[in-house]
């Protein structure tokens, strides 16, 4: 297969494949190289989504599906 060149805007770790190469990388492996279209000058100071994107947080494994339990603080949480 050939190279096929796109730019995609990453949103929550996803990359969209434009439709006219989907059929053609459906089902098959292959390797990405990620290059930032618009690098970010090192004078500028960090926005605040690059800052959050880098926050850790702690808390119990099943937070995601138990979320309202914890929040409302019932005793069995």
């Amino acid at each position: 297969m050939d190279t096929i060149e796109f730019q995609a805007v990453a949103h929550d770790g996803i990359l969209d494949i434009p439709t006219e190469h989907r059929h053609i990388l459906d089902g098959r492996t292959v390797r990405v190289v990620l290059v930032d279209v618009e690098p970010q000058a090192a004078d500028q100071p960090e926005t605040i989504f690059a800052r959050l994107r880098r926050v850790k947080t702690q808390g119990p494994k099943d937070l995601s599906t138990h979320h309202d339990t914890y929040v409302l603080g019932e005793r069995d949480a």
